[in-house]
């Protein structure tokens, strides 16, 4: 199983691997299947990518923007 790829700067990759974990649990634990929970887990840690320091501060909003096409690759707090 694939899913796109995504050209991000890279601020800080510590915490992308547990953000990308949370945003599949959250996928598959709402029902909405592998395919969807992995695009979950992409996009949270893509956008844990831009963030710095170990917490992903981005919201689901952001993360759903982003799957679908709208969102910015960029966190900005």
């Amino acid at each position: 199983m694939e899913d796109q790829t995504y050209e991000v700067e890279v601020v800080d990759r510590v915490g992308s691997g547990d953000a990308f974990a949370g945003g599949f649990l959250y996928g598959y634990l709402t029902g909405k299947g592998i395919e969807a929970s992995l695009k979950y887990g992409n996009a949270g840690a893509v956008l844990k990518h831009s963030c710095p320091g170990d917490l992903a501060w981005f919201t689901l909003e952001e993360v759903e923007k982003l799957i679908a096409g709208k969102g910015d690759l960029r966190i900005s707090r």
